[in-house]
């Protein structure tokens, strides 16, 4: 099969070429993404001619990097370090265009402690990925990628702490960048603060809508590229260039190792395993094997043999573990398309029902009862309390959200039972969610249906949830609310649903100090519309201290939003 062949013909060059010229030649991981591919089909010819003969030139050099620098899922002794570069000339397809690497433990280059090539084409847009070992534990690195004239920026990175460190570690949260919905400010406050340690993104680093569905960018001049809704792999390539050409999201990338998921706006609206709102069958199969591909190339992060498990773990030293769930693509069953809502209302507390798949769910289970660290955080992409929207004195938010968000966890309530059960059932203590998806934040409590809890206090919590809002995506909150409109829908909502706090007007992200005494979160909140806002918001304070399976009452402090006025 010609597919086949080039497949042979890159990695028989790549090996030939490292083999032949320097021991200093690293592998480009994202090579190997042309070789696992999710569900091709005979159908699915290729149609490249592309021949072996030339796949190596040593001598091209004018190149630009427009897209930045990142790393990523570090661990005790290896990053992942990614670039993507622009050729300014024409080349052929199928060259191999040289890039350098190197790292060192100074920010002046005067400690080099590698310095390799690697090689990248058209076949993966000129994009590279590098998986560099042999480092230690809890150390910053620098690192560039260059040739003969022009070099990228300068990044910085972290490897995780050693097994046994208990220093904090401090963590910026993210979810739900929509690149024409606004300015992405949220990135920007961290690298200006050096304020944390590692970003963690829950998901929907892109959008996958055409430019005014759902967020116009035109009077930003933010306007989504292509302009039509993302559907083929060359689509998904060019929405993550528009995205990663933003200076602050670059900057972000730059400055700390990211560990990401994905939500469904990587691949489409509402998108389950088998489909989305928009596709079903072997055409969605098809759209989310291409936007898996684009998602590899484009972002940091290390890839598993089976591309769509991205659900992994890391551990902080002796602080806490992170478990990065995919609540999205892998196994999660039918969801809601907004036309079938009153299908999936008769489905909700179905007992065989899953987001994550039972075997998701038992790696889950076991992570949680094997910890050896203080805490255990759980990254879900989505909203996990029990939530009513239907808010009778501000009108509610609307469709499809008039009662609950079938979409998130509520929409699974027997897996999310059995997350609770288990966390009780074990006598776990010190665990924390951290969520997104639904681009209002939020703070709560979880107990299980039927049973005593009190949110005066916070007997009867088996966990704390925090939920970050959105980077730039539009509150879900009805869009003509001012500030004052939006903090009496919150009171109510807080109310109504015995939540501890929430704010639905500003745009953000939350900030964790975790240490071996405390989880501290901290929210921050920004205007996506104005592009020389420089003054983020404090909007709100909460400490979980440990061996408590609540939030410390005596701590709380809000600045914005609502706090439910029996905790005041």
């Amino acid at each position: 099969m010609l597919f086949s062949s080039i497949i042979i013909g890159i990695v028989s060059y790549l090996y030939y070429f490292k083999n032949l010229l320097s021991s200093k030649v690293v592998t480009n991981l994202n090579f190997d993404l042309l070789s696992r591919q999710l569900y091709a089909l005979p159908e699915d010819d290729v149609n490249q001619k592309v021949s072996t003969n030339d796949f190596f030139k040593s001598s091209f050099n004018n190149i630009s990097f427009l897209h930045g620098i990142a790393s990523g899922d570090p661990t005790l002794d290896s990053i992942i370090f990614w670039t993507r570069i622009t050729p300014n000339d024409q080349v052929d397809p199928n060259q191999l265009i040289p890039i350098h690497f190197k790292l060192s433990s100074d920010e002046n280059f005067t400690d080099i402690l590698q310095d390799v090539q690697t090689f990248t084409n058209s076949l993966i847009d000129y994009t590279i990925k590098l998986d560099i070992t042999g480092l230690n534990p809890n150390q910053t690195y620098y690192y560039k990628f260059y040739n003969d004239l022009i070099s990228s920026d300068i990044g910085q990175t972290k490897t995780l702490p050693y097994p046994d460190q208990e220093d904090d570690v401090k963590l910026a949260v993210y979810s739900c960048a929509n690149y024409a919905g606004g300015f992405y400010h949220a990135y920007k406050f961290p690298v200006l603060k050096n304020s944390v340690d590692y970003v963690i993104h829950l998901g929907d680093y892109i959008y996958e809508f055409a430019n005014g569905v759902y967020t116009n960018g035109t009077k930003l001049g933010r306007d989504h590229i292509p302009e039509h809704e993302c559907e083929t792999l060359e689509d998904y390539r060019l929405r993550y260039a528009l995205y990663r050409s933003d200076k602050d999201l670059q900057n972000s990338h730059a400055k700390f190792p990211w560990i990401l998921v994905w939500d469904d706006h990587e691949v489409a609206d509402n998108s389950w395993l088998r489909g989305s709102v928009a596709t079903s069958g072997y055409d969605f199969l098809k759209r989310r094997d291409e936007a898996t591909q684009a998602y590899f190339e484009w972002l940091p992060i290390r890839p598993q043999k089976n591309l769509s498990k991205i659900w992994r773990n890391f551990k902080f030293g002796k602080v806490f573990q992170i478990n990065m769930l995919d609540t999205r693509h892998y196994s999660r069953d039918i969801t809601d398309y907004y036309h079938n809502q009153e299908f999936i209302k008769n489905l909700v507390e179905y007992e065989d029902r899953t987001m994550l798949g039972y075997d998701q769910e038992e790696w889950l289970n076991r992570r949680l009862l094997d910890n050896d660290t203080t805490w255990n955080l759980i990254a879900s992409q989505c909203v996990v309390r029990d939530i009513d929207f239907s808010l009778p004195e501000t009108g509610g938010l609307g469709f499809p959200f008039e009662e609950f968000n079938q979409d998130a966890w509520d929409g699974y309530i027997a897996n999310r039972n059995r997350l609770l059960n288990f966390i009780k059932q074990n006598e776990l203590k010190n665990n924390v969610i951290l969520s997104g998806d639904f681009h209002i934040a939020i703070t709560s409590e979880l107990s299980l249906p039927h049973e005593i809890y009190n949110v005066e206090t916070g007997e009867g919590t088996i966990i704390v949830e925090f939920t970050t809002s959105a980077v730039s995506s539009p509150t879900t909150f009805p869009k003509h609310f001012n500030e004052s409109q939006s903090l009496i829908m919150s009171k109510e909502l807080v109310e109504n649903n015995d939540l501890i706090w929430n704010d639905g007007y500003w745009r953000g992200y939350m900030e964790l100090n975790i240490n071996m005494n405390n989880v501290t979160t901290d929210y921050y909140g920004v205007d996506i519309k104005d592009v020389n806002f420089n003054n983020e918001l404090h909007l709100a304070h909460f400490v979980v201290p440990k061996d408590q399976s609540f939030i410390d009452r005596e701590s709380m402090y809000v600045n914005s939003g609502a706090m439910n006025q029996k905790i005041i």
